[in-house]
């Protein structure tokens, strides 16, 4: 286990605070990933249905950049 995070564990009790922090570090390793051009054509790809409709978007990008990829919609059947 990282050494950081058991730091972390020791030095926040409050397990919301302790969220906050590790939210935090991800959120800035993110963005140093995102600044060295590391992951930079990396896609997500999630289903808020169970795969019947798909969306993408940019590894740590917004929900609000998501696309439409396919839907049962879409599907010929």
């Amino acid at each position: 286990m990282d050494r950081r995070v058991i730091d972390m564990v020791m030095r926040y009790p409050n397990d919301m605070e302790l969220g906050g922090e590790i939210r935090k570090m991800v959120w800035d390793w993110e963005a140093e990933q995102a600044g060295m051009g590391y992951n930079k054509d990396v896609k997500i790809y999630e289903s808020p249905d169970g795969g019947k409709t798909v969306f993408e978007r940019p590894f740590g990008g917004d929900i609000s950049e998501r696309k439409l990829v396919t839907s049962d919609e879409n599907k010929v059947e």
